[in-house]
Order: C-alpha cells, then sequence, then structure tokens
C-alpha cells in the first residue's frame, strides 16, 4: 500500500480546475457538460430519468444500452444567434456537447424499453432480465 502525504487543499483541485477553465475560455468553449439524473428500480423494471433542458430535435440526442451500461449523449444547440453589435454580460445557461455513462443497478431487456423526452426531461423505462445468460466458466488444472 502507497502512502500519500496528507493535502487539504487536494479537496479543492477539481474547484480550481473549473474555475481555471472558465477564466481561460468561458463556459462556450467547454466541451462537455453534466445533467442530473435520478435512477429507480421497481419489481421489474428500471426507470432512468435525466434532466436534459434545451433537445429541440430527436436527431440531437443518442441513447446507447450496452449491457448494464447506459449512455445519454447528445448536444445542445445555443437558442439564439447574437446580434451585431450586442455584447454578451452574462452567459450561465448550458450548451454543447455532453455525454454520461451510468451503471444500471439490474440487467434490463433492450426490448421493450421505452424513451421519452418532455419539458426539458428525458424519461426511459427498462424491463428487467428476469433471466439473464448466467454461464458456468471451467478452471483448468495443470
Amino acid at each position: 500500500m502507497a502512502l500519500i502525504p496528507y493535502d487539504p487543499f487536494r479537496l479543492f483541485e477539481p474547484i480550481w480546475n473549473d474555475l481555471d477553465r472558465y477564466r481561460n475560455g468561458g463556459r462556450e468553449n467547454w466541451s462537455e457538460w453534466t445533467y442530473r439524473v435520478d435512477v429507480e428500480e421497481t419489481s421489474d423494471a428500471v426507470i432512468v430519468t435525466a434532466e436534459i433542458p434545451g433537445i429541440e430535435n430527436k436527431e440531437d440526442l443518442n441513447i446507447q444500452l450496452d449491457e448494464d451500461q447506459l449512455t445519454i449523449q447528445g448536444e445542445v444547440k445555443r437558442g439564439t444567434a447574437q446580434e451585431e453589435g450586442r455584447v454578451s454580460r452574462r452567459s450561465e445557461r448550458y450548451y454543447g456537447h455532453f455525454s454520461r455513462t451510468i451503471t444500471l443497478p439490474a440487467r434490463v431487456k433492450t426490448d421493450g424499453a421505452h424513451a421519452s423526452y418532455r419539458n426539458g426531461l428525458l424519461e426511459l423505462s427498462f424491463l428487467k432480465d428476469k433471466h439473464p445468460s448466467a454461464r458456468n466458466i471451467e478452471v483448468n488444472f495443470h
């Protein structure tokens, strides 16, 4: 086990990195941002609700499921073009590309999945796989 010297300021490194990135290019140059997600599990389903405001077309959203890994990625486009002569004094709304991978609490079926987007909320519903494909692995002794 490696010993790491105690540095109480190490906890603040992510915040300092974010502030440096913001100061050196502004929010419009951030390549990715993250969104809030709720994951709920019932006896027969897994429901994921993601708060992603600003999606205008279904082409701007891509959802992939690989075993128990759910990836949601897409792009929120800036709503209005700036007119000539206007200077932006504050820009707090998120836009640009985003991607996030979430580990689901159970194996789910890909067929029968349901997705809906309304008022900035993406809701995904998956039926649980009651009989996941389990297999035995043989151990060779020499």
